[in-house]
């Protein structure tokens, strides 16, 4: 398996109709440095079959991007993993720590007498009964 950062990977060198698919496909070419990015994600599943034709790899995956921290990550650290219906894609994520910190925020709010009406609430969204912790 190889792993990739969506925002910057290279890539070896390609004959000129490879290079121009790709660049349909929703990659970005920076000249500069010689690196590729993903620009557009409408294509994805086609990207990357494409990719691992040019790298000669069959399972290719992306490095997730925590929305809370800014953090990369790969998808196998994720406990989720198996039912993850993004999973390996190039998109954005919450990694596991930040997910506890949230986890452990929630019931710290939920706890506090003064939020009972934020419980009612989210009790009538989520047409679950919320357990007392």
């Amino acid at each position: 398996m190889l792993v990739l950062n969506k925002n910057s990977f290279t890539l070896p060198r390609v004959e000129k109709n490879q290079f121009i698919e790709l660049l349909r496909l929703g990659l970005e070419y920076n000249r500069t440095q010689g690196s590729y990015r993903i620009s557009n994600y409408n294509n994805i599943k086609k990207l990357i079959d494409a990719l691992s034709i040019v790298l000669n790899d069959k399972k290719i995956c992306f490095l997730q991007k925590c929305i809370i921290c800014n953090k990369n990550f790969p998808c196998s650290s994720c406990k989720y993993n198996e039912s993850c219906t993004t999973k390996d894609l190039p998109f954005e994520c919450v990694c596991y720590s930040c997910l506890k910190k949230v986890k452990i925020f929630n019931k710290n709010i939920l706890l506090k007498p003064e939020n009972e009406k934020l419980k009612l609430r989210i009790r009538r969204k989520s047409l679950k009964p919320i357990e007392r912790i």
